[in-house]
């Protein structure tokens, strides 16, 4: 698997950002015809936020993605590593998130597989290759946490899906979306300045 670093927040911002807009501006690439609504095109006021894209992105790959193939964590996981280009794609941190649905216990009184794939992730961006200071990866998954806690009451996964009405689609498009936002927040400095060349 190719490895790249990435030396800076607006270098990946420009990397998302060019594959965002040009699937805002082209739904299809079928020719102009195919286009049935009315397009304004674009002038100098013209802002598309980025980070909302990104979001609306990220939740509609983490819906998709367990109403098809099931599999709360491991569909967390996915959503953020295919919906987000500075996500690595790595296939070990993916088979990882594989046992941890439901809870990972029959009982389903353990962590909601959803939330875990948030911290799957968070820990993968931000945690330590050697025993380290993790108050950062802690800081991001406690925010996670207290979206589910104010949506489901808890992070529990029988209480998160009694709450969530047994909407596993829904509750880890939901988690992947809360888990981007915090990570853009945190990781992004996002703004209405022009991005350089």
């Amino acid at each position: 698997m190719e490895k790249r670093l990435y030396k800076s927040r607006r270098e990946i911002l420009k990397l998302t950002g060019v594959g965002l807009l040009s699937t805002l501006v082209i739904k299809k690439t079928e020719g102009a015809e195919t286009y049935k609504g009315e397009f304004k095109p674009f002038d100098e006021k013209t802002q598309i936020d980025i980070r909302k894209a990104i979001v609306e992105k990220t939740y509609e790959i983490g819906h998709k993605y367990e109403k098809t193939h099931g599999g709360c964590c491991r569909c967390t996981v996915a959503a953020l590593q295919d919906a987000v280009e500075f996500i690595p794609k790595n296939k070990d941190v993916f088979r990882t998130a594989c046992c941890l649905d439901g809870g990972a216990t029959p009982t389903k009184i353990a962590n909601c597989g959803a939330f875990t794939g948030s911290g799957i992730i968070i820990g993968y961006l931000c945690g330590t290759n050697a025993f380290g200071n993790t108050s950062l990866s802690h800081k991001l998954i406690r925010e996670v946490y207290e979206k589910f806690k104010a949506s489901y009451g808890s992070v529990l996964c029988k209480d998160v899906k009694e709450k969530g009405k047994g909407n596993c689609p829904e509750i880890v498009g939901m988690a992947a979306k809360w888990t981007i936002e915090i990570i853009l927040r945190q990781f992004t400095n996002y703004s209405k300045e022009p991005i350089e060349k």
